[in-house]
């Protein structure tokens, strides 16, 4: 009996352990979940931009901050170009200088209407959601300004990056007007609300 369950045992550890085809390129869950943050994080400050009057992507708070325009392609910059100093392929049709910021900050002053924002915000949501799916070695240390981190530390720079600016971008349109509209009631009937 004893003989029999150590050999239960031995085939059940053999089957868990056997690889299914394909597992190299299934994703851990690090990468699962903070894409899944990083998708909702996204999801929001598209439809925050989405939400937003074309006259007021030009505007600010004072004149030495970001316009609104800016702070959508700040993250589209941060998006764009953090994959790639990890080792992901770049996005296609973006050549990356040696100095990313410089690009950023092209992109940020140049890339100012609306449709072209939104448009830019949903293309870096989903290259990033597949360049940070791509990059495996995560204990890898790496700088792209500061000290040396792992690439996973800046996996969390870049979720992080997403959050401020969400929130900054909350405070901008509430600022105006505009409620997040996430965060609006929902009509009766229509599932809860007020």
């Amino acid at each position: 009996m004893k003989h029999l369950m150590a050999l239960s045992c031995l085939a059940v550890l053999v089957f868990l352990s056997a690889a299914p085809a394909g597992a190299e390129e299934e994703m851990s869950a690090f990468h699962r979940d903070l894409i899944a943050n990083l998708e909702a994080t996204g999801q929001k400050l598209i439809s925050l931009a989405e939400a937003t009057p074309e006259n007021m992507f030009s505007w600010r708070p004072t004149k030495d901050v970001r316009s609104v325009s800016e702070v959508y392609m700040h993250v589209v910059g941060a998006n764009m170009l953090i994959p790639p100093a990890l080792g992901a392929t770049p996005p296609e049709g973006v050549e990356i200088p040696e100095n990313a910021f410089a690009l950023m900050k092209e992109w940020e002053t140049t890339v100012t209407a609306k449709a072209d924002v939104v448009a830019k915000l949903k293309e870096s949501l989903e290259y990033a959601k597949a360049a940070l799916a791509s990059i495996q070695d995560l204990d890898a240390e790496v700088t792209l300004f500061g000290p040396p981190q792992t690439k996973r530390a800046y996996f969390f720079i870049l979720q992080g990056h997403a959050h401020e600016h969400l929130g900054q971008s909350i405070a901008y349109a509430r600022s105006f007007g505009v409620a997040p509209p996430w965060s609006r009631p929902m009509p009766a009937g229509d599932g809860g609300g007020e």
